[in-house]
């Protein structure tokens, strides 16, 4: 399952129709997620996690919309890192620019979530932290 995040036209229809649950099992492999985490960020319970993962469904739109936000930040930081293991790392990683909070976990609010974008931005740009 590829992570990658194409252009906005392509995403807006990939959440329309629902992101298949693999694509949410494969980035939780990729940031190594808890079952507990992943379905936060999906906004649902572990137990409805678990049962769209085993019943292989596809997310439904306000899943999809949440899963494309870490998607997108996966990519950024690997556009800045150079490489997926690294920006992996670094979105699981406590932040002194985020009072010592951990990107992911800043990242489950849409404003959050700009905040780590804007961070990333900073780093590409050699700012310093």
């Amino acid at each position: 399952g590829d992570l990658r995040v194409t252009n906005d036209t392509d995403a807006d229809n990939q959440i329309r129709e629902g992101y298949p649950v693999e694509v949410a099992v494969r980035l939780q492999e990729v940031l190594d997620l808890s079952d507990e985490t992943m379905a936060e960020i999906l906004g649902r319970s572990r137990r409805t996690y678990r049962r769209y993962r085993n019943a292989g469904k596809r997310l439904g739109l306000s899943e999809s919309e949440r899963l494309f936000r870490y998607l997108r930040l996966l990519s950024r930081a690997e556009e800045v890192f150079g490489d997926r293991e690294k920006a992996a790392w670094w979105l699981n990683e406590p932040n002194a620019a985020l009072d010592g909070r951990v990107p992911i976990e800043v990242a489950l609010t849409i404003p959050g979530a700009e905040i780590v974008e804007d961070l990333l931005g900073g780093l590409e740009h050699g700012f310093p932290l």
